[in-house]
């Protein structure tokens, strides 16, 4: 398999071990199910390559240990007491954490979209990353192919996150969440905050529950259909002075969204403090903006109204200008809007398609697959 590469002594890496043990370009090729034999043959590749004493971290998912085999399942458990493992909740943010904090090389095939704006040290030193090919003679490491990802990319591949690992819990590969998806909701519960603030709708997306459900993310309780809900996109805000995202929201064809300050009926409240808005929120009218989503010619399109608001919206379309009160404007891929100096709006590049509308080409493993729920650029 040739020399041992000459690397410095401190040199060590971080292993993605669930993207390793669901390897379908390990042995057993092509077997989609996870299997720790697949561990020990990149393991035994790493020290093949830089050396025997050069230190490996091991970081799974929580999940992974629910998926393996009985017998793989107590060796993982071995592995972890003995500390050369570690497992969490999502294993993507802490395996990232501990090679940027190390210096080290990071063991995975994932493209880690979702995280570019977290770590855009992924994107600076791809050659930290190293994925494996199986040559007939064994396994070897090679670097993995980071490549930079466009701006709606990455939105796209937080967005399946989100909707997975969020609150939400819907997952895009499992038929009856689609279903969930492709339908309006609406909360009847007394009390319930999101119930009087959309009382004929709920605006965001629901939660799915353990028996399968469609939840209200506020109270809980089980949501009642309403309606078939047409093409959606999601719409991102986030604080203008340093870019971080702080809501996501979808909005669909034939629907009119507000947002602003405030409690608003059929509105978005921006300055709501469960979403740690930025300081700034408060330059942001009470009603500031109307968002729609419309069918046209060319498939849905958004449009946005200023609501005549007090300190005024900026629309970035190669340069900034300013949107006059009342006027309506067309919103593309790229085009950004600016309220009050605070909070940045945008299109997500993600795109829900309705059950009869063609479904895109599936992401990639560092996404998954959407398969009714299609993306498009």
């Amino acid at each position: 398999m040739g020399a041992v590469q000459q690397v410095p002594t401190d040199i060590g890496a971080v292993v993605d071990v669930s993207n390793v043990c669901w390897s379908e370009r390990l042995p057993p090729l092509g077997r989609h199910y996870p299997l720790l034999r697949r561990l020990d043959l990149v393991r035994a590749a790493w020290y093949r390559q830089f050396g025997a004493h050069a230190p490996l971290l091991l970081v799974a998912d929580n999940s992974l240990r629910r998926a393996l085999p009985p017998e793989d399942r107590r060796t993982l458990l071995r592995l972890e007491g003995s500390g050369v493992l570690r497992s969490a909740p999502a294993a993507d943010p802490l395996l990232l954490e501990l090679a940027l904090d190390r210096g080290w090389y990071v063991v995975s095939a994932d493209q880690f979209k979702d995280l570019r704006r977290l770590h855009p040290w992924i994107e600076r030193s791809p050659e930290r990353f190293l994925g494996w090919e199986e040559d007939g003679g064994g396994v070897r490491l090679r670097p993995s192919g980071i490549q930079p990802v466009p701006d709606h990319l990455v939105s796209r591949a937080v967005e399946y996150k989100d909707l997975k690992h969020g609150q939400h819990h819907i997952d895009t590969d499992v038929t009856a969440h689609r279903r969930v998806l492709r339908s309006h909701w609406r909360c009847t519960t007394r009390g319930c905050m999101k119930a009087f603030l959309w009382p004929d709708r709920l605006l965001d997306w629901p939660s799915i529950g353990r028996d399968g459900r469609a939840e209200c993310g506020c109270c809980g309780y089980p949501l009642r259909e309403a309606g078939p809900r047409g093409a959606s996109r999601v719409i991102v805000a986030s604080d203008a002075a340093d870019g971080r995202e702080f809501l996501r929201f979808p909005i669909s064809v034939g629907s009119a969204v507000q947002l602003g300050r405030g409690d608003l009926s059929n509105g978005v409240n921006l300055a709501a403090t469960e979403l740690r808005p930025p300081f700034e929120v408060r330059r942001v009218s009470r009603r500031h903006l109307m968002l729609s989503l419309e069918e046209t010619s060319g498939g849905p399109r958004a449009f946005a109204v200023d609501l005549g608001s007090a300190n005024g919206t900026l629309l970035h379309r190669g340069s900034w200008r300013r949107s006059e009160p009342g006027g309506r404007v067309a919103l593309g891929e790229t085009d950004r809007l600016l309220l009050g100096d605070a909070v940045l709006v945008r299109l997500s590049g993600c795109r829900h398609l309705t059950a009869g509308e063609q479904a895109a080409p599936a992401l990639d493993a560092a996404g998954g697959d959407l398969t009714v729920l299609g993306t498009f650029t």
